[in-house]
C-alpha cells in the first residue's frame, strides 16, 4: 500500500467512527425554570438516552434519573414548587435532523 491509500482509509475510518458515535449519542437538554414575570433561569442540563434521561441541577445537590424528560421535569417542578417557580420547561439543546444527515 502506498501512502495515499493510508490517508484514504484513516479518512474512512474516522467517518465511520464519527458515524457510530452520532448514531447512538444521547440528545442534550436543559430545564428551564419560569420564575416570574419574563424571569428564567436554566435549572439543569442533562442527557436523554434512548432508555433513560439523566440531570444534573445546575446549583449542585440534586441529580435524577429518568424514564423520560417530561418525567425528570415533572421532577424539577415539583421539587421546586417551594421556591416560587411557576412553570418548569424542558428545551432541546440538539437538533435531533442534525445527526442523522
Amino acid at each position: 500500500m502506498n501512502e495515499s491509500t493510508d490517508v484514504g482509509q484513516d479518512d474512512v475510518f474516522a467517518m465511520l467512527l464519527r458515524e457510530v458515535a452520532e448514531e447512538d449519542a444521547p440528545r442534550r437538554l436543559a430545564v428551564v425554570e419560569e420564575c416570574g414575570e419574563g424571569e428564567l433561569r436554566a435549572a439543569g442540563y442533562g442527557l436523554a438516552f434512548a432508555d433513560r434521561v439523566e440531570v444534573d441541577s445546575v446549583e449542585g445537590g440534586f441529580r435524577l434519573s429518568s424514564e423520560s424528560a417530561e418525567s425528570a421535569r415533572v421532577l424539577f417542578e415539583i421539587s421546586s414548587r417551594s421556591a416560587g417557580v411557576r412553570q418548569v420547561h424542558l428545551v432541546w439543546l440538539d437538533d435531533a435532523t442534525s445527526r442523522q444527515g
